[in-house]
């Protein structure tokens, strides 16, 4: 049997080392963040990240965000994080080497230059459906991230990218059938104060919406519901839930089928469109967004 002064000892150590997590969170914050700007917006990405794990108490996953602050605020942006850095469940890891791949391919692409907030954007949702598909006990969490990801993602595949440089002309190739185009969108819908209730012009977007993924045959719509910072965290994620239910109940009415997956996110006062103090009421930020893929 371990004596109690034993046991005293194993206790004190045990609280010492917890009390050592979280350390590196205030550390990244007093980071004046430079480099691009790409290195920038994924410093205040991985910031809210790393915020969001603390409050959370998770500490070793608010130290790894923080830590990839830190790296990218110094102008050393990190990679997006490796499959085998996380212990995935198997029947995940196909996905996720898929979603990581189209990121690599537009940031190899230029994205971080051209459009460097939703490049950071996405990279970050990339990281955090990483870390909650670990836990894999959160999944709204998991659909966060995941519909944060795949909105930026549909941001940088979608964008026209810069001509290239006049070159000597070439022989003419033999035809060729036309590139798939890609799906339209995201489209954008917004709200009244308070309110989960679609509007008459938020009904015709929907329409535009449900007309282009049954014209695209969309395989998934993902629907991701957001709010101002009017109102608490927690009233202002439930009320975002609402919304994007409601649009989601309105694509199906308007001809989205059963065999198009509609995933629906909310995001709360996460992620504004238009930046605003705290409480501040701004139309623009009550949205849906609607994303074909």
């Amino acid at each position: 049997m371990m004596s109690f002064g034993r046991i005293c000892v194993l206790g004190a150590v045990a609280v010492a080392l917890s009390a050592c997590g979280g350390l590196e969170l205030g550390k990244a914050k007093s980071v004046g963040p430079k480099g691009s700007p790409f290195d920038q917006h994924l410093y205040a990405e991985y910031i809210t990240l790393s915020q969001m794990e603390y409050d959370e108490a998770d500490y070793r996953d608010s130290d790894t965000f923080a830590l990839r602050a830190v790296a990218a605020g110094s102008g050393k942006s990190p990679d997006p994080e490796a499959i085998a850095a996380r212990s995935l469940p198997a029947d995940k890891v196909g996905e996720l080497t898929s979603a990581r791949g189209r990121l690599v391919a537009v940031l190899g692409a230029g994205a971080a230059d051209r459009l460097p907030q939703p490049a950071a954007r996405a990279q970050a949702m990339f990281d955090c459906w990483m870390q909650e598909q670990e836990e894999n006990f959160q999944p709204n969490d998991i659909a966060a991230c995941r519909a944060g990801f795949e909105e930026a993602m549909a941001r940088l595949e979608t964008a026209p990218r810069p001509a290239p440089m006049a070159a000597a002309p070439a022989p003419q190739p033999a035809p060729q059938q036309p590139a798939a185009q890609p799906a339209p969108g995201p489209f954008l819908l917004y709200f009244d104060f308070d309110s989960a209730s679609v509007t008459m012009e938020g009904q015709k977007v929907v329409a535009a919406a449900a007309k282009a993924a049954v014209a695209a045959k969309s395989g998934t719509v993902i629907v991701t519901g957001y709010t101002d910072r009017a109102g608490s965290d927690a009233y202002n994620m439930a009320l975002s839930k609402r919304r994007a239910d409601s649009v989601a109940a309105a694509l199906k009415q308007a001809g989205v089928t059963a065999e198009m997956k509609i995933l629906v996110a909310s995001l709360g006062e996460t992620d504004p469109q238009v930046p605003t103090a705290d409480g501040q009421r701004e139309a623009r930020n009550r949205r849906v967004s609607i994303v074909l893929r």
